[in-house]
């Protein structure tokens, strides 16, 4: 009997199969952790602007920012609050401030 060389076309089938089952369990929970960390930046963003809304209130003796414009001068565009730089959305939209509650406005994903 000869000596076989190479692989069989079922065992290379049996191989392609496996590997595809195993992508099949893993990709969708690659995708899903990182729409997880997506959301978990964002939360984190908000908290830290509201963080620094009830400080500059502090600050300037209870007086909370009045408009948008306002905002956006003295917290997001601040050095003082944010030294590395404006906080972004993962997601790409604007966080807006909500003068009636004193908060960024929430949005959702």
């Amino acid at each position: 009997m000869k000596a076989r060389k190479g692989f069989t076309l079922v065992e290379l089938l049996v191989v392609v199969l496996i590997l595809g089952v195993l992508a099949s369990i893993i990709v969708p929970r690659i995708t899903e952790s990182a729409a997880d960390a997506k959301q978990a930046k964002c939360d984190a963003n908000v908290a830290n602007l509201i963080r620094a809304i009830e400080i500059r209130a502090a600050k300037n003796d209870g007086d909370y920012s009045a408009d948008q414009t306002e905002f956006n001068s003295e917290i997001l565009n601040s050095t003082t609050y944010f030294p590395h730089g404006v906080p972004t959305c993962p997601y790409g939209t604007t966080y807006t401030y909500n003068a009636t509650t004193k908060s960024v406005a929430f949005h959702s994903h």
